[in-house]
């Protein structure tokens, strides 16, 4: 009987082989659910145990303690003397098999087959199915990793590439194959042949059938507790300390060799390497029972402009209401995380959550510019990740906010899906015919009225309205069909275009990015509808939410429209020096030098010119924003003012 037979008592002619393959993770990572797969922790006994299916130290009979020596042999070690089954595999958290060995021709210099993450993709492109793991496993007698060519000269072999690199020492590996002949003379002609090969097996991953496994299991480890009686790693460092786990890549290959030799039914199969491992959040549940939901997105270079909006935000918020803040990201660190959620700090209605949504996105597939990233498409995916709300905001993070947003949240949808404010830019740019606007708004957006096309910087999302009306899957495969102009927010408008309560504008409010040539946002604008250009010119007066949309943001610009807002809350934010640092114009300063330029070309004197009140008015401003009175920052400022002016009169 096979090992499922044994324990469910099934009739032999109808069980299929049990089929276990142990995936060794060091630490939280993402394994997908599939009933095949078993996760297992190793360090557990160091560690404690993490929410695993198996750890290393589980029982009397393991050895978890020599982890830092020999690594992912001690899950090995475990499941040989604890688990029963038909077929015995083990991957890494990030190296697992592909089942289709013809793509052994694809893979790269490292023997790797690459993904970003598991994800449907990942599962077609390797077979990571119940039905391609069967048709290639059973059968077979031992698989193991694909053989790589050692040099590209063909001159390294198995026998003396260990030891080259420097946290391997020679003297160790020939310790190994001594003790391994001594006790296994009959794997002569396998040391010999596989040491002499010029190609290797390695990351002691493999796939073998019971009575192979076992005996495996009794042979690697009879040689190496025997090598580490022999060998004095007291001075090892953290690498050298690894030497069982490399001693046993070049032996699980011996193994391989000497019963190939034999005759059993050997294979080989690629490896793929998935760089993104981390834990997912299947959906995001609720902090607060009657909590605000504020959606952001952004990746790690975004995180001083993303802690300043959420800064501006916690500042207006009402200590009556609770705020629930997620931040959809893929590579925002941990510390960027520990500094953004310090914006909460004092505050126990108010959450600032990281959720990582990266696996549902391949990034190839949706056209990007180089003002954008992939992070903003992650609003689509919101309906299915957070299934437990009923509605959200989402908000970008190149922006301020100076009302509360619990006023935004209180609107009422009348059951539209989506609250948005108008796109002004975009309907001063129908008027004037600029960038084909008139044309792609009718033939590729499908909007009969260009004049209903919304901005979806600031949105309040009815969620149960929009699983009703569409699904995340059909919003994704919509973002992919056609490289729209602008990315998500045209997907928005062409799904649900009729089905939007329009906001005040004050929620919404555009910066008007200017040249000193004339060109200005401002005069898009104003050829829009007159009812919406007057509704944005009163909402400057005083803005909601101020909207750095565009190629001019405060932090590039220092003295754009509406810098001052965001200066204000710069000043409070632990990344405000590294934002000083970033700044790379001043209108004020260009204006100058294009006179002064102009007047040089012209034969004029280059006298400084007196500045006019209003730029001496914005230049004031913007020194009180980025140094305040009575502030160290300030007085440092005053004094480099000081020396300066004192080293130009030397």
């Amino acid at each position: 009987m096979n090992a499922t037979q044994e324990r469910q008592g099934q009739n032999t002619t109808s069980a299929k082989p049990d089929i276990k393959l142990f995936v060794v993770c060091h630490k939280p990572c993402y394994v997908p659910d599939l009933p095949f797969l078993h996760p297992i922790q190793v360090n557990a006994a160091a560690n404690g145990h993490m929410d695993f299916e198996y750890h290393d130290d589980d029982g009397e009979d393991n050895i978890s303690s020599k982890n830092r020596s020999f690594c992912e042999l001690t899950a090995q070690y475990w499941v040989w003397k604890h688990v029963e089954a038909d077929y015995y595999g083990f991957f890494h958290y990030r190296r697992y098999f592909s089942f289709f060995p013809e793509k052994l021709k694809d893979v790269d210099e490292w023997g790797n087959l690459n993904f970003d993450h598991f994800d449907e993709f990942y599962n077609n492109e390797t077979g990571l199915n119940e039905e391609q793991v069967r048709k290639a496993v059973e059968g077979k007698d031992i698989i193991v990793v694909g053989s790589r060519k050692l040099s590209k000269d063909g001159k390294t072999t198995v026998g003396n590439e260990y030891g080259k690199a420097s946290f391997q020492h020679e003297e160790d590996f020939k310790t190994t194959i001594r003790v391994l002949l001594q006790k296994y003379p009959e794997y002569k002609n396998a040391v010999d042949q596989y040491l002499n090969s010029t190609t290797a097996h390695e990351c002691n991953m493999f796939i073998m059938k019971r009575d192979l496994f076992k005996e495996y299991g009794k042979w690697l480890f009879d040689i190496l507790f025997e090598v580490e009686k022999l060998t004095d790693v007291t001075f090892y460092n953290q690498e050298e300390l690894r030497i069982f786990g490399y001693l046993a890549e070049r032996l699980c290959g011996i193994f391989f060799t000497q019963h190939e030799l034999l005759g059993k039914n050997c294979g080989e199969l690629p490896k793929t390497y998935i760089w993104n491992t981390e834990p997912r959040e299947e959906y995001v549940k609720p902090v607060f029972e009657d909590g605000i939901p504020i959606i952001l997105s952004a990746n790690g270079k975004f995180s001083p402009y993303l802690d300043v909006a959420i800064r501006s935000m916690v500042e207006n918020s009402s200590p009556d209401r609770r705020y629930d803040f997620i931040v959809l990201f893929n590579d925002i660190s941990a510390e960027d995380q520990k500094t953004i959620r310090s914006a909460a700090k004092g505050r126990d209605n108010i959450s600032i959550r990281f959720i990582k949504v990266s696996q549902y996105f391949d990034q190839s597939k949706f056209y990007l510019d180089q003002h954008l990233s992939i992070e903003t498409y992650y609003r689509l995916v919101i309906p299915d990740i957070m299934p437990d709300y009923k509605k959200v905001i989402y908000i970008d993070c190149d922006l301020v906010v100076e009302r509360d947003l619990a006023e935004l949240y209180d609107t009422d949808l009348h059951d539209h899906a989506i609250g948005a404010t108008h796109d002004l830019d975009v309907a001063g740019q129908v008027k004037l015919g600029m960038n084909e606007w008139p044309l792609y708004m009718h033939h590729i957006l499908k909007i009969d009225n260009p004049y209903s096309y919304f901005q979806a910087g600031v949105l309040i999302l009815n969620l149960e309205k929009i699983r009703q009306t569409t699904t995340v899957k059909d919003m994704m495969a919509c973002a992919q069909k056609v490289n729209w102009k602008c990315h998500d927010q045209d997907v928005l408008n062409h799904m649900f275009n009729g089905d939007i309560e329009y906001l005040p504008l004050k929620w919404n409010v555009y910066m008007d990015w200017r040249e000193n040539d004339g060109r200005s946002r401002g005069k898009i604008m104003k050829e829009a509808p007159f009812t919406m250009y007057n509704e944005y010119q009163q909402a400057r007066k005083n803005p909601y939410v101020i909207h750095y949309a565009g190629y001019q943001k405060p932090w590039d610009v220092v003295d754009c429209d509406f810098a001052n807002n965001f200066w204000k809350y710069a000043a409070k934010s632990p990344y405000y020096t590294r934002l000083l640092f970033s700044i790379k114009r001043s209108l004020v300063n260009d204006f100058y030098r294009e006179k002064e330029k102009r007047e040089r070309s012209q034969g004029q004197g280059s006298a400084e010119q007196p500045q006019s009140q209003e730029n001496l008015s914005v230049k004031k401003k913007l020194i009180n924003a980025v140094f305040p009175y009575n502030t160290k920052r300030r007085a440092v400022a005053k004094s480099i003012k000081s020396k300066l002016k004192h080293e130009s009169f030397r």
